[in-house]
């Protein structure tokens, strides 16, 4: 794949991410960042618990309609409405192909949705501002990513969402806890 992987790592498809191969041909996976900062950034992450890194959780916020899909230790993308599971999981198209021309073109082996052409459409994003772990757990911070568009009043306040979670550790027979989120608004 060439240019903006954030579909990718957002959706964290069932296939397991096991390498990035050529950074240098792909755009920086976070903003305001050069491409090797952004890798970094990432493994700030990967170093706190790398069991977990770019698993997806989606949960729903019942009282204003919202979707939420986290990709630990990467991106937070708030849906300013309900959808379906099926549709939040498919890898959204922000990517093109690796080959140029015709040849195979979208062919994945994974399902993917288009990039709405609509800005105000797309869900807001927060991308990882930064992880900490304590005996208590693990608390990771995402910040708002700029977008040019009006958001309805509660979306327009919310500016930085904290994920609290325990360590995965995947050799103890653990039960996945999703941990909690918090909203905080200016």
């Amino acid at each position: 794949m060439r240019g903006n992987i954030f579909g990718l790592l957002a959706a964290h498809p069932l296939t397991p991410l096991l390498s990035l191969h050529h950074p240098d041909i792909i755009d920086p996976i976070f903003p305001n960042m050069t491409a090797n900062n952004s890798l970094q950034h990432l493994f700030e992450a990967v170093d706190v618990d790398s069991e977990r890194i770019l698993q997806q959780t989606v949960c729903y916020e019942k009282q204003l309609s919202w979707t939420i899909s986290v990709s630990w230790g990467y991106a937070v993308q708030v849906f300013q409405n309900n959808m379906l599971l099926p549709e939040v999981l498919r890898v959204q198209r922000t990517f093109r192909q690796w080959l140029k021309g015709n040849f195979l073109r979208g062919i994945f082996n994974f399902n993917i949705r288009e990039l709405h052409p609509d800005p105000c459409k797309r869900p807001t994003i927060f991308y990882l501002d930064k992880v900490s772990s304590s005996k208590d757990g693990i608390i990771s911070s995402y910040k708002r990513d700029f977008q040019n568009c009006s958001y309805e009043a509660s979306m327009s306040k919310l500016e930085v969402i904290k994920v609290m979670t325990k360590k995965l550790n995947l050799d103890n027979k653990q039960v996945i806890y999703i941990g909690h989120f918090l909203f905080l608004l200016n």
